[in-house]
């Protein structure tokens, strides 16, 4: 925790939150744009000590999904006085999962105030935003405007409406995938965008136990090339009833790179069903892809 040499013992949001923005202008005014957001959270940490705001940078805060305390935090750039979550950003455009992402971090943490900060602009005023969560402020039930990061929009069908899709001819590995699906869906309701992939993993690994959902973790896939076993080996993140292979993400976007990932390791276990669950999307539905490999392949 680093404290300023003058706390100043503020106990209005607005009151808060304008100090908070003055640190950011000097910050912006003296860098300017176009630098690392590491820069940009020192230099923000820095100044909120020299005005005396009590703030800790990089708090961790752990997960706690349906009464479970999972060891897979995350950490805040920058809370303070307990009271105001700071999301320092350094990009072209805030986007909506930005957004999103501040959201979910307010509700896991309990918080309801939250400033994303995005320094790569010309003017400061460009690249701020006040995101407050439920918070009554003098009268004003203020509801965040964005709408909540927990998957709304996603059909209540979803699961099934994906299933029919393309139809593995597993009957077994079908009823696997649509439990995991919804179990997927339960989770980013619950969580939202914006934490570590282990975070997600981990709640969907909960989610699929409560459901009585048998799966395997980090099972390790043996590699071989021209019928002589490789030394390495490669490591799959979910087995679902030894049928369906999934893979749970968070990225800005899926990439190639990780349907090819998925479908070489369908090849190489000889299993026919896999899922890309990409929690870091407004919508799940967004982030979800499906591929079934044919016996023959």
């Amino acid at each position: 925790m680093c404290v300023g040499p003058a706390y100043f013992a503020l106990t209005r949001p607005n009151e808060l939150t304008h100090e908070i923005i003055g640190a950011a202008i000097e910050v912006h005014r003296e860098l300017g744009p176009g630098k690392p957001e590491a820069a940009y959270e020192s230099a923000l940490a820095r100044e909120l000590g020299l005005r005396g705001l009590r703030h800790q940078e990089q708090k961790p805060v752990p997960v706690v999904y349906k009464g479970v305390k999972l060891e897979c935090g995350y950490r805040l750039d920058v809370l303070v006085a307990d009271t105001v979550v700071v999301e320092v950003k350094a990009v072209e455009a805030v986007n909506p999962v930005h957004r999103a992402q501040t959201l979910t971090y307010l509700k896991i943490g309990g918080w309801r105030l939250a400033l994303l900060l995005n320094f790569n602009v010309a003017v400061l005023k460009e690249g701020l935003e006040r995101l407050v969560l439920g918070f009554k402020e003098e009268g004003r039930d203020l509801t965040p405007a964005q709408g909540p990061p927990n998957g709304a929009g996603v059909p209540a069908n979803f699961p099934t409406g994906l299933r029919q899709m393309q139809d593995s001819g597993d009957v077994e590995a079908e009823r696997w995938a649509t439990e995991v699906l919804a179990g997927a869906v339960e989770v980013h309701r619950g969580l939202g965008p914006g934490l570590l992939p282990s975070a997600y993993e981990e709640c969907l690994c909960h989610e699929l136990h409560l459901r009585g959902v048998v799966f395997e973790r980090k099972q390790p896939l043996a590699l071989h090339y021209k019928g002589a076993l490789l030394a390495a080996s490669d490591e799959v993140s979910l087995v679902i009833g030894g049928r369906v292979v999934v893979t749970p993400l968070a990225l800005a976007e899926i990439q190639p790179v990780h349907e090819a990932q998925l479908l070489s390791q369908l090849r190489l276990g000889g299993w026919s069903l896999g899922l890309l669950i990409n929690f870091n999307t407004i919508r799940l539905a967004d982030g979800l892809r499906r591929f079934v490999l044919s016996r023959g392949k």
